[in-house]
């Protein structure tokens, strides 16, 4: 973390020529094809600083590294786990006067979505390695976990795709509906893995029943990243169209639950919260897919 912070603090002493010929180098790959920077903080930070490049530069530097063959790639590999969502209006976050009730989860107010697509999976093990052929973590058909919010951020640019942001998870985490949980309180032992029932480890994906749009796992087994940056104040301005929160705030949106967590934290209301650098055994993340383009 501190090395990144440090490229960025030196990048601010480059003129435009240079600081292209410096991102080019950070993006490069060498004549095997393997990258030279394989750091996603680092990659992340100088990928924020492409948005001061003219745009055909910004794509002439991502090309080989990134854009090019990424509608294949996403194709290949995360097409076939999407679900097209109609968006719509929905009710976020939670009432006063609610069973559970944590910091940040109110107001209960109105959102509108854009249609869109959602994995019905977490990202698996295999998928990410497919990404970094060095990584390591539970075996193919497990979630992919010990992900920093980096390490998901660039993995969605390397696919063509993005995180979702916390309004188009907690949407499909619904179900369609404006449900705590994904039925009811009490039959969440069917669709989730949690501490009554994980025997505290990870589980292979899509062992416990879909939610009423189709997706496994949404809720426990791993706590998923989103797009935002965390604010417990945000419910209280947030924009009520496509929402999303980006700044520079060190801490990003969880949501979901994992297999170590209560039931009150596995409600699609909850929002969690760590350190972009954070990575634990039990996070992992999705994907989305905006027709549009990037949300970035």
């Amino acid at each position: 973390m501190k090395q990144a912070i440090h490229f960025t603090e030196m990048s601010k002493s480059y003129n435009e020529d240079e600081l292209v010929q410096f991102l080019k180098t950070i993006f490069s790959v060498n004549r095997f094809g393997k990258p030279v920077v394989t750091n996603n903080h680092v990659l992340y930070e100088a990928y924020q600083l492409l948005s001061d490049i003219p745009l055909h530069i910004k794509e002439e530097i991502l090309y080989t590294r990134f854009y090019k063959d990424n509608e294949k790639r996403y194709k290949e590999l995360i097409a076939r786990w999407m679900i097209e969502l109609p968006g719509g209006t929905f009710n976020m976050g939670n009432h006063k006067e609610a069973k559970y009730l944590y910091c940040g989860e109110e107001p209960l107010h109105e959102v509108y979505l854009s249609p869109y697509k959602i994995m019905s999976i977490p990202v698996s093990t295999s998928l990410y390695k497919e990404f970094d052929p060095d990584y390591q973590s539970a075996p193919q058909n497990y979630p992919a976990t010990s992900i920093t919010w980096y390490d998901s951020f660039m993995f969605a640019i390397w696919c063509n795709t993005d995180l979702p942001t916390e309004a188009e998870w907690e949407y499909a985490a619904k179900g369609g509906k404006n449900h705590h949980y994904p039925i009811d309180e009490h039959s969440l032992i069917d669709y989730a893995w949690f501490s009554d029932n994980s025997g505290g480890k990870l589980h292979v994906i899509g062992q416990k029943k879909q939610n009423n749009y189709g997706l496994y796992d949404i809720n426990g087994n791993v706590w998923e990243w989103c797009l935002d940056t965390y604010n417990s104040n945000y419910y209280s301005k947030t924009a009520s169209h496509n929402p999303v929160n980006i700044n520079d705030g060190e801490n990003r949106v969880c949501r979901g639950g994992s297999f170590h967590s209560f039931i009150d934290m596995c409600r699609n209301n909850f929002r969690h919260h760590e350190p972009a650098s954070f990575h634990a055994y039990d996070l992992g993340f999705r994907l989305v897919k905006h027709e549009g383009g990037e949300i970035q």
